[in-house]
């Protein structure tokens, strides 16, 4: 807008009506948001669509519903659109994503978020796990440098859960304590931020492999506990292997190879899900993994930086914003 223009929208501010002036403050305070993801989704899959089915790329248009393209596959005859086969299928109201992933950048909780977009508390607790659901395999694509590997364990959870619980519940004020199995998670995480990190079925060698398998360079100083399962994952992936006997007393090795960055996490990543969601349940847990994960990259996390996550996954060309 040049200058003689904007001058002229404030000249004509005082003769403005009560509910003009309501309105321009409303356009005015609204957020603006650079990327939509449905948008994205739609135009990337129009320029070359393929059948999520069969994979076939012999299609016809078959209509629109619900203000989205549908096709038809010509040859499992198949009908689906844009979102069929991804996490992000059957999810309404699209022009609430935005507002939604917004207060995900800033760990808002369930119904705080229900309330600011709209939505019923069930709507919000589907549209968190759809979306986490995209991102829960987001890993750092490699671990260079010195990187820090260590296992820490929740407790199992069935939060939410109200029937067929395969031990006792938990009663509020009993002071009976309920035996509960421990639940593995793994953290490899290198010096520049970079997290690599899974739920593990059980502490062993092989397990653990599952996880960082290719995403640990070769030249890559690896520290980790002296246990036999660090050990054995050293020999088969063949990086350099800095033991620390924790047990022992021993913290630190030759002045630079110590766990405090990833013990750092690990007590941040319990204190994130014990004090804001006051415990998650044992099936969610990897898509808090994932989240934190997001929340914790060496940049920051914003709504683009969010969106290009989701889109990355869904193999969708990401947002280039500012």
């Amino acid at each position: 807008m040049q200058s003689q223009q904007f001058q002229d929208v404030l000249n004509a501010l005082p003769t403005l009506t009560k509910q003009q002036k309501y309105t321009l403050l409303n356009a005015l305070s609204e957020p603006h948001y650079s990327c939509d993801i449905a948008t994205s989704i739609e135009e990337s899959f129009a320029q070359a669509p393929k059948c999520p089915h069969c994979d076939s790329e012999e299609l016809q248009r078959w209509g629109i519903r619900n203000q989205r393209q549908r096709y038809r596959c010509k040859s499992c005859w198949k009908m689906f659109n844009s979102f069929s086969n991804t996490p992000l299928a059957r999810l309404r109201h699209p022009e609430k994503w935005s507002q939604y992933l917004e207060g995900m950048t800033h760990s808002l909780t369930l119904r705080p978020a229900a309330k600011e977009c709209g939505i019923t508390l069930r709507t919000s607790f589907r549209w968190r796990h759809r979306f986490l659901q995209a991102i829960e395999y987001d890993q750092a694509p490699v671990l260079r440098g010195i990187a820090e590997i260590d296992e820490t364990f929740f407790r199992e959870s069935f939060k939410g859960q109200r029937k067929n619980l395969p031990r006792p519940a938990r009663k509020r004020g009993n002071d009976k304590k309920v035996d509960c199995r421990k639940i593995p998670v793994v953290v490899a995480r290198d010096r520049e931020c970079h997290t690599v990190d899974g739920v593990l079925k059980n502490e062993t060698a092989d397990e653990l492999c599952s996880h960082v398998n290719g995403r640990i360079d070769i030249e890559t100083v690896v520290c980790a506990d002296a246990t036999l399962a660090h050990e054995k994952l050293a020999r088969k992936l063949g990086f350099i292997f800095k033991e620390i006997v924790t047990s022992a007393g021993q913290r630190v090795v030759e002045g630079i190879f110590h766990l405090q960055h990833v013990n750092s996490y690990h007590s941040h990543l319990k204190g994130w899900i014990s004090g804001i969601f006051h415990g998650v349940a044992t099936k969610y847990l990897a898509h808090y993994l994932g989240w934190r994960r997001a929340l914790t990259d060496r940049d920051s996390l914003t709504y683009d930086r969010l969106c290009n996550r989701i889109l990355g996954s869904l193999r969708v060309q990401p947002f280039r914003g500012t």
